[in-house]
């Protein structure tokens, strides 16, 4: 045979194979591409506290649905609420506070009956691992030189406002909500001697902020210290101080709201608040009703 015969031959060959493969990657990439959007998606708005416990409760969800996808919005509570107040889309929303869910029922945005007070929690005085501070309670937290506090919109940061209210810290006049809110990380820092005061968007930064000694202290959660080996709590503060923290859960009305959308947030709302999930909830430090 004729070396260019052969050459001939062998560009045949090659093209031959070539065609093969990428009409088995293209037959692959189709079948991908299907599955992919045959996915049903359910939209679950949860405040950041609750990243790992709802993370973990989302993946067994989706693993015993698999043509089914939740899309998760983990932030502050109050950002979340503007955010469906706003029109995004939301089919369930757990809050960190019932004051977000009992403003978007006003408005007249949740479905009929579907509220729950489903968890409770504390807040507590966080530090790094290692520390050995002057700051022992609530009575001690001017004794920092810095502190990571949630901003007054943020449930966490309200209820810090409130306990330092209650201790005396902070003299407020007006207590109502929309005042405490309002108190400025300025205001906090002259009350405590002008130390300085770091306010974060949400309990979760304020927690790697004190993780990472940013933050001398902390205002968050007894939860969130399950979830960053590199904090512990320095002390907890009395429910007396910051009255009762209730996680509340509730389905949003859904503008493109179909029969298997309602099917499956019925599914997901379940699996959120069933004994199984009670059982994952108190694994994180939550306490549930």
């Amino acid at each position: 045979m004729k070396l260019g015969h052969k050459f001939k031959v062998l560009c045949l060959l090659l093209a031959l194979i070539a065609g093969t493969t990428l009409t088995a990657c293209t037959k692959k990439n189709t079948t991908d591409e299907k599955a992919t959007e045959a996915k049903k998606e359910v939209s679950l708005f949860i405040a950041a506290s609750l990243s790992d416990a709802a993370g973990e409760l989302v993946k067994d969800f989706e693993a015993q649905n698999a043509d089914v996808k939740v899309v998760v919005n983990a932030d502050s509570s109050g950002k979340l609420k503007s955010q469906i107040m706003e029109g995004f889309d939301c089919d369930i929303f757990l809050s960190a506070s019932t004051k977000e869910i009992k403003e978007l029922d006003e408005k007249g945005m949740l479905v009929d009956n579907s509220t729950m007070d489903l968890l409770q929690n504390q807040l507590a005085i966080i530090a790094y691992k290692d520390y050995d501070g002057s700051v022992k309670g609530l009575d001690s937290v001017k004794e920092a030189n810095s502190i990571a506090l949630p901003y007054g919109s943020v449930p966490a940061g309200f209820y810090a406002r409130k306990a330092l209210i209650a201790e005396g810290i902070l003299k407020v006049e007006n207590q109502d909500n929309e005042t405490v809110k309002a108190i400025t990380g300025k205001t906090v820092s002259e009350a405590l001697g002008g130390i300085t005061i770091s306010e974060k968007e949400n309990v979760s930064v304020a927690l790697s902020s004190v993780a990472e000694k940013s933050a001398e202290i902390g205002f968050a959660y007894v939860s969130d210290v399950k979830r960053n080996e590199n904090v512990k709590i320095v002390s907890t503060i009395d429910v007396e101080k910051t009255g009762k923290i209730t996680y509340p859960i509730a389905k949003v009305k859904s503008k493109n709201n179909t029969e298997d959308k309602a099917e499956i947030t019925d599914k997901l709302y379940k699996a959120l608040s069933d004994d199984k999930a009670k059982k994952v909830y108190e694994k994180y430090g939550f306490k549930v009703n």
